[in-house]
């Protein structure tokens, strides 16, 4: 399951995002919670990166 995550991670032109503790892996199950979120709610492109950075912010981490 981490594959997949990873390679979609990868392909996104998305910042890092960090947190004091977690693992890269638990990141990247973050960012996919959030991208989730936000393609469920339909939400614009043009919308979709302020909302992803809130929502990791959310979640205690920070763009690197």
């Amino acid at each position: 399951m981490a594959v997949p995550l990873m390679l979609a991670a990868c392909g996104s032109s998305a910042p890092r995002y960090t947190k004091q503790g977690p693992s890269e892996e638990d990141a990247i199950t973050s960012m996919s919670e959030c991208d989730y979120q936000i393609r469920l709610s339909k939400t614009p492109k043009s919308e979709q990166e302020e909302l992803r950075n809130l929502c990791m912010q959310g979640k205690g981490y920070r763009a690197k």
